[in-house]
């Protein structure tokens, strides 16, 4: 189906799919460029396609695979691109896809380590974390309250399709995430100057929680005293502290390394 129209229905409607608002009632979010578009064709999380008359052969092929799947497509106008697209310079390809639907309870088994987000503030952060959680083969990802939306468009495109790949749970409330990861087995790990342990002879065993905070005053003080273990990075330069994104690479990978044989 074609569309040229700003004003159709199902423009505006997808439109306001950039609005959090929307999102949440809906429980629908965009993910645009293609690379990103790949990878939700593959989650099966993708229920329509909004794409430019794009001749490359990849492009090709992901809509090839999009109406083997039975999905919506629809090729539109440019303006009606520039419409639904969240970027200055639209790549020509959105999808809509649903978000995840995940119990907390149901996360925690899916593996030893997990990240959990408090009010981390800058969607950059909260998608680089996701991307390298994604690649140190953590199980899941918890956001409390107070984080960015996992789900903005921006945010979606830092993960750079890894939101596809790794189960996310958005919005959980701290005090019953604490009670549910204790009861699940987890340790909870923060990473803080205050009685910490060096990360590289700190015991890394066993289910763990990497808990990371927000970028300008760390981890709330319920989640200091409730923390079964609590690292420092060392550093060897003059730098006073590093990026929280970094901060939580290097815990994770550290931690992927201890379990690698």
């Amino acid at each position: 189906m074609e569309i040229t129209s700003v004003n159709n229905a199902l423009v505006k409607a997808t439109a306001e799919l950039k609005q959090k608002k929307y999102r949440q009632e809906r429980q629908l979010f965009l993910a645009e460029g293609l690379r990103t578009v790949e990878e939700a064709i593959g989650s099966n999380t993708v229920i329509q396609l909004f794409y430019t008359a794009i001749e490359d052969e990849r492009t090709r092929a992901v809509l090839e695979t999009a109406a083997e799947k039975g999905l919506e497509l629809y090729c539109v106008s440019e303006n009606v691109m520039k419409k639904i697209s969240d970027t200055d310079s639209p790549q020509g390809i959105v999808a809509v896809c649903k978000m995840q639907n995940m119990k907390l309870e149901n996360l925690f088994a899916k593996g030893e380590m997990l990240l959990v987000l408090d009010r981390v503030g800058d969607p950059g952060n909260v998608g680089t974390m996701l991307r390298t959680a994604d690649a140190a083969g953590i199980g899941g990802i918890v956001l409390l309250k107070g984080c960015v939306d996992i789900y903005a468009p921006k945010t979606v495109r830092s993960t750079m399709g890894s939101l596809f790949h790794i189960p996310v749970f958005a919005g959980a409330d701290e005090a019953l995430f604490i009670k549910a990861a204790k009861r699940a087995g987890y340790e909870l790990l923060v990473t803080t100057l205050e009685g910490a342990d060096n990360l590289y002879k700190a015991d890394l065993r066993g289910r763990i929680a990497f808990v990371m905070g927000n970028e300008a005053n760390g981890v709330t003080s319920t989640l200091l005293q409730e923390a079964d273990k609590r690292v420092y990075i060392p550093m060897q330069g003059r730098a006073e502290s590093l990026n929280v994104a970094i901060a939580a690479g290097v815990v994770m990978f550290e931690a992927l390394r201890r379990r690698i044989k």
